[in-house]
Formats: C-alpha cells, sequence, structure tokens
C-alpha cells in the first residue's frame, strides 16, 4: 500500500512540474509576443502612408506607396513581411516602389503581410521610434 502511495506521489508531483514548467514556458512566449504585437499594431506620431498597390498578385515584385504628413527631415524606414527594403529621407505626396523579389512573407496569400513606416529620434533604426504606421495588403494567386 505505502509503494502505491509513493508511486501515485511520486506521479502526481511529476505531472503536477511538467505542467506547471509548460505554463511558463508558454506564457514567457506569449508575453513576448503580445509585446511585439503591442510594438506593431500601436499607430505612433503624425501622418500617414497609403499603399497605391493594396492588392499585387504573387507574381508582382514591386509595392507602390504615398506618405502624408511624415517628418521628410528624418530617415524613414520601409518594413515589408518584417524586412527592411528601404531606408531614406522621402518627400510627402510623391510616390515610392518598394521591391519585394525575394522577401519570404512578402506574397503570403493566408494572411494580409504588412507593410511598415518608422521613424525615429536619432534615425537609426535601433532608435526609439517617434513615428510608426503600418498598413496590409492582399495577395492573390496567379
Amino acid at each position: 500500500m505505502k509503494k502505491v502511495i509513493g508511486l501515485s506521489f511520486i506521479l502526481f508531483a511529476g505531472i503536477t512540474l511538467y505542467g506547471c514548467s509548460g505554463i511558463i514556458e508558454n506564457s514567457l512566449d506569449s508575453s513576448d509576443r503580445v509585446a511585439y504585437e503591442i510594438a506593431t499594431k500601436q499607430e505612433t506620431g503624425n501622418g500617414s502612408i497609403e499603399l497605391l498597390t493594396p492588392t499585387i498578385t504573387t507574381k508582382d515584385n514591386q509595392l507602390e506607396f504615398i506618405t502624408e504628413g511624415i517628418d521628410e527631415n528624418k530617415v524613414t524606414f520601409i518594413f515589408v513581411a518584417n524586412k527592411k527594403v528601404f531606408e531614406q529621407k522621402i518627400k510627402n505626396d510623391e510616390t515610392y516602389k518598394l521591391d519585394i523579389m525575394g522577401i519570404k512573407d512578402a506574397h503570403r496569400t493566408d494572411y494580409k503581410p504588412k507593410v511598415q513606416l518608422m521613424q525615429t529620434i536619432d534615425d537609426t533604426e535601433s532608435g526609439d521610434i517617434v513615428i510608426f504606421k503600418q498598413v496590409r495588403y492582399t495577395v492573390k494567386k496567379e
């Protein structure tokens, strides 16, 4: 009887510890994801970005955009599917083309990929964000 109780206790403790480690592991992963989602969903600063090509096909290799109200004196970083494709000062109300050839997730059809515009205080990619905007586009199979 003592052996059965002892084995039951060991089994119960093992299952509990295994479950707790999974919960801790998942909570760390989800908190990182939540922090990332908050950072990428939050729109900051003035201005806007508009895609002139809101729908592309799986064979298109360019996206066209225009901005309004963005600080023209700061370096603008543009990311497509989380890959930097643009880094320069821009002028509002002028069109720009983004080359998306070779970007792994830029042509996914199972969700709407994002184009993200970012400007920072010190014009470096890792600086504090002053302006952050994002727009999604749709990819259709051709």
